[in-house]
């Protein structure tokens, strides 16, 4: 769980870290024009970084619409996410030199040189990638090919592919739309350069919108059908700032033999469902799932923005019996995980 003081000491480092930014950033921008990097004053960036959590990494690259980039990413660790982005949304605004990124950005000119990798000089534009799309999942797998994996190690491999795919798509995309990542030192069928997979990704992504959701049945341990619906792509790094599990458990009146909600009942769950999302404020609902005669609601918001009393004061007055409202620290977006496909 995230303390209340240990959010207020998170937020003091990063006020912290751009007071100080102020400061160091005309250094830091003659030390990139000049290819004049000091010990110094790359230990000197990494701990104010550090000072927000030690685990968060930084780097400087060229900007998309400014000349230079700032990037401190949470590099896939979920409970890093929210503060990642908190550090990016207190941030100044971007002008001609700067913009500033909580998440790895797309560099595919990256892809045009070599990376050394324990000893070995790995030639970037000699990567392939296979990929399939998992129509259930909204997913891409990936099968990345070099022809020098074969003198690597797995994990060697793996990270010269994350790196690859990082600079292809961009962390974000990344995490939205790739599922399995596999390597291989023997050529694919149907491998492709990095542009195919970056156009099957965008064909994908363009297939879903904010408010497409999916509908789901299953049948549950008994046998008692069991109807979801969530948002797609249900991952937390479409929200990064949410890291707070909000569940609300509704009993409702049920048709004998299968749980589900009578007609009047799942008008009644409707009308509840919109005073819930209206009351919720800075939460958002992301599922729901209804089976046995209960309906729960996932919300997730950011930690400490209040929003569980707004919600028991959505819900009172229901009278097919007793609301359960509960939340939990939850980054991960573990209690929804079981709903994806």
């Amino acid at each position: 769980m995230l303390f209340p003081n240990q959010h207020r000491n998170t937020d003091r480092a990063i006020a912290e870290f751009w007071r100080w930014w102020s400061g160091a950033r005309p250094r830091v921008e003659v030390a990139i024009a000049d290819s004049a990097w000091s010990d110094d004053l790359v230990a000197e960036v990494s701990r104010r970084v550090r000072a927000i959590d030690k685990e968060l990494e930084w780097e400087f690259a060229q900007g998309s619409r400014a000349r230079y980039a700032l990037v401190v990413s949470a590099v896939g660790t979920p409970r890093l996410r929210a503060v990642a982005e908190r550090w990016r949304r207190a941030a100044p605004a971007a002008d001609e030199a700067w913009e500033y990124h909580s998440t790895r950005q797309p560099d595919p000119g990256s892809l045009s040189a070599a990376l050394t990798v324990s000893g070995h000089e790995v030639k970037l534009p000699e990567l392939r990638f296979a990929c399939r799309i998992d129509a259930d999942r909204y997913e891409v797998d990936v099968v990345v090919h070099h022809p020098d994996f074969v003198q690597l190690g797995e994990p060697d491999r793996l990270r010269v592919a994350f790196l690859a795919l990082d600079w292809l798509l961009g962390e974000v995309a990344v995490e939205l739309w790739v599922g399995v990542v596999e390597t291989s030192a023997t050529l694919p069928s149907r491998a492709e350069p990095g542009e195919t997979l970056v156009a099957v990704v965008a064909q994908l992504a363009r297939r879903l919108r904010d408010t497409n959701w999916l509908s789901l049945e299953r049948v549950r341990t008994g046998g008692q059908p069991q109807l979801a619906a969530i948002r797609q792509p249900l991952k937390p790094v479409r929200w990064p700032q949410l890291d707070t599990h909000v569940a609300v458990v509704v009993p409702y009146q049920a048709e004998p033999g299968t749980g589900l909600p009578t007609g009047s009942a799942g008008l009644a769950l409707d009308r509840l469902e919109e005073r819930i999302t209206a009351g919720a404020g800075g939460a958002t609902l992301v599922a729901h799932e209804t089976s046995a005669g209960r309906r729960t609601f996932h919300l997730y918001a950011e930690a400490g923005a209040g929003v569980v009393e707004p919600v028991r004061e959505a819900v009172r007055g229901w009278e097919q019996g007793r609301v359960r409202v509960r939340s939990r620290y939850d980054p991960a977006w573990r209690a929804v995980r079981d709903l994806r496909p």
